[in-house]
């Protein structure tokens, strides 16, 4: 048997009994690719109030996360000031060998040691020569399984700008953002152009004030972890159902879980889109071909501190919508179910709000 055949036959299994052990784990064959389901028969999960489920999803897993040994944190910064056609976004002068002399926003790696928005606030100091407040996250980039770049809309607080060269970069100036898309800046690359649209729109549409924001909840994660938040607002827009464990059966319930939502461990070997893709399909009966790609995300967990430990890892919690139709999604596995969710608060808290700011989701 092919082994996509043999991976879908053994999904389908897992997904309707719920058991643990798929039947060629018990045949003692081996298998490159398998979702494993860790529950009860009665398809819910049993968690203490306020404790996170063990993950219903396995796809691998890691042994330990050790920030520069085998992932990889980056943040960086997008600060803006004036208005309308006059808006000038901070850029630095590179240092770097590969690309001196070229042009691209405060960025650099996060050190063991440093929560995410400690880093971006030294690289913005070391780099500019300014002080700032981190105000919001703009978007998370991931590539592969163990590198993600986090970009921070964020404000001047004080400092001087940087005239003197150092090892950090050569200068940092202010450019007039239609220079800079217009190629009239000798650019580093281009990758962080459509953060500039995000960061206008996020300040011209008075976001500055929206609650909650998304910003890293500073704990530490022993592992790779990815929950689906799956919402289906309905054509008129005056309702919105998601997809939960079936141990939560109202509004309170979401708001007092930790974790409501599918979630999946996974390790090293499996690429984010890929564990993404497979997941899908062990959710949904038809897979992709009824929820959209995720293309944001509305909680994240990391904390690489202290330097030593061994929980660096990171828990995304990604927002998937719906396609458009009559009908929801046929849920494969009988630990989940719909819920409809009919306050406005409960949906701006969890970011279902479909007028509501999410940071954008990219997957390399």
């Amino acid at each position: 048997m092919p082994l996509g055949k043999l991976d879908l036959v053994e999904e389908e299994y897992i997904a309707e009994s719920g058991d643990h052990t798929p039947e060629s784990s018990r045949r003692g064959d081996t298998m490159d690719a398998v979702i494993e389901t860790n529950g009860h028969s009665n398809g819910e999960l049993k968690t203490q109030k306020n404790e996170p489920r063990v993950p219903d999803m396995q796809l691998g897993k890691c042994r330990y996360v050790r920030l520069h040994d085998n992932v990889n944190y980056v943040a960086a910064a997008i600060i803006l000031r004036q208005q309308g056609d006059d808006t000038e976004v901070l850029l630095i002068q590179e240092a770097k060998k590969s690309c001196r002399g070229k042009w691209y926003m405060p960025a650099g790696r996060v050190e063991a040691g440093e929560t995410i928005e400690e880093a971006v606030v030294r690289e913005v100091k070391e780099e500019t020569g300014y002080s700032c407040d981190v105000i919001e996250l703009l978007s998370l980039q991931i590539q592969g399984s163990g590198w993600y770049r986090f970009a921070f809309y964020c404000e001047i607080t004080g400092g001087d700008l940087k005239t003197q060269p150092d090892q950090e970069s050569l200068a940092a100036e202010w450019y007039n953002i239609k220079d800079v898309k217009g190629n009239k800046v000798q650019l580093r690359g281009r990758d962080f152009i459509r953060l500039l649209d995000e960061a206008a729109k996020y300040r011209s549409d008075g976001h500055l004030k929206s609650i909650p924001r998304v910003l890293p909840v500073n704990e530490n994660v022993s592992g790779l972890f990815l929950e689906f938040m799956i919402v289906k607002h309905s054509r008129d827009g005056l309702r919105t159902e998601v997809l939960v464990h079936k141990s939560i059966k109202d509004e309170k319930d979401l708001l007092d879980e930790e974790q409501p939502f599918p979630t999946v461990e996974f390790g090293f070997e499996y690429f984010f889109a890929m564990v993404v893709s497979k997941c899908y399909r062990h959710l949904l009966e038809e897979g992709a071909n009824v929820v959209f790609t995720p293309s944001h995300v509305t909680r994240i967990k990391c904390h690489p501190k202290p330097m030593e430990s061994l929980a660096h890892g990171i828990s995304v919690r990604v927002y998937c919508q719906h396609k458009q139709s009559t009908t929801k999604a046929i849920i494969r596995s009988p630990r989940y179910h719909w819920i409809t969710v009919e306050t406005l608060e409960t949906r701006r808290k969890f970011h279902m709000e479909q007028t509501q700011f999410r940071p954008s989701l990219h997957m390399l």
